[in-house]
């Protein structure tokens, strides 16, 4: 994932780091407050340790015994529930401002594909109304692939003015039209000695798909637009020949969803990371035994990394997003809490999605 917006916040041993607690409107939780004072984040004061004092184990002595206390400590369980998904819901409100910043700056950027070097596996070349792309790749299996694709300029340009966020950017991605073209020129490529790709297994097929998508060059948004936070379009991505973990998902998800596959896609989020998922009804019978994703229906796919279908970076699965939320896990985003905040377009993608709006 690419660079995260950068929010001060106090170390796992300051004294200043504050203690999850019952928020004090229904919006949930404050947010740490250590937080840039010029930022839109609620920085309410800390709550003392006296705070808690009716869950220790002398007052539940006092105001009525055992029974007490286990009603006081299942409230506290309960108020601490309810933090884990204000923590990502209610900073929605606190948050988009920040978000704002971010597509503001997304959408400054030129609409000029970024620079490709010589070694790259991709390579672009300018003609009179658009790029003319050569794509070279090897697959897990070790099969090298090569695909001429062409893009106009127009379409590039049109692509790069629309702002997105991860939400919206995975759903343009399976609508795009230059991914079902894509797809089907995918589908025609084939290599010496080789029958067409039309021909071939379908998990053959699929592996075709994934190792072109992991062949483009893994580059910050920072490194490459200079921006802290840019989702590039299918469009784009494709020009540009290079993203980070979300451009290269929505360009997978882009692909395994048009008619060739017509596979169930999902985006899965990770502290400071994203990749793909498929359900699992739909993959080839060959990854039958592939360990699925929290909440058991998606079977998740590295888009930056060699790993095989199935296995991910040893993270906390925090969402799981298809058709809407398919598996959100309060109790990870609580204890990943410090590490989460630091990305908070993270923030706003679950809480859109819980509340089931448009981003």
């Amino acid at each position: 994932m690419s660079t995260p917006l950068s929010i001060p916040y106090a170390s796992d041993n300051s004294p200043d780091v504050p203690r999850l607690r019952r928020a004090r409107r229904s919006g949930g939780p404050t947010l740490p407050a250590r937080v840039k004072s010029d930022a839109p984040v609620d920085a309410d004061s800390d709550v003392s340790p006296a705070a808690d004092s009716d869950a220790s184990p002398s007052n539940e002595r006092i105001r009525g015994g055992p029974s007490v206390g286990m009603k006081r400590r299942e409230l506290l369980d309960n108020a601490l529930d309810r933090a884990a998904l204000g923590v990502v819901v209610s900073s929605a409100v606190e948050l988009s401002d920040l978000w704002s910043v971010a597509l503001s700056l997304s959408a400054s950027e030129p609409t000029r594909p970024t620079p490709i070097d010589a070694e790259d596996s991709i390579s672009r070349e300018r003609t009179a109304d658009g790029y003319a792309m050569t794509y070279e790749w090897t697959d897990r299996p070790g099969r090298k692939w090569c695909l001429e694709f062409s893009i106009e300029r127009s379409a590039y340009r049109e692509a790069a003015d629309k702002a997105h966020g991860y939400l919206s950017g995975f759903e343009a991605a399976k609508a795009s039209s230059h991914a079902e073209r894509l797809t089907e020129a995918l589908a025609d490529v084939s290599v010496t000695g080789e029958r067409a790709w039309r021909s071939l297994p379908e998990s053959v097929r699929l592996e075709r798909a994934i190792g072109f998508v992991r062949s483009f060059k893994y580059v910050t948004d920072a490194e490459s637009t200079g921006a802290p936070e840019y989702i590039r379009t299918v469009e784009e991505t494709l020009v540009d020949g290079c993203g980070d973990c979300e451009d290269l998902t929505y360009l997978l998800v882009g692909i395994l969803s048009q008619p060739a596959f017509s596979y169930r896609t999902a985006m899965v989020i990770l502290p400071g990371h994203m990749l793909a998922a498929v359900h699992r009804d739909d993959l080839p019978a060959a990854y039958a035994d592939a360990p699925t994703l929290p909440g058991g229906a998606y079977v998740a796919i590295e888009c930056t990394t060699s790993r095989p279908i199935g296995d991910f970076q040893d993270e906390p699965v925090l969402a799981v997003y298809g058709d809407g939320i398919e598996y959100i896990d309060q109790s990870s985003i609580t204890d990943t809490g410090w590490r989460f905040v630091q990305d908070p377009t993270q923030f706003q993608t679950i809480a859109d999605a819980s509340e089931g709006r448009p981003h």
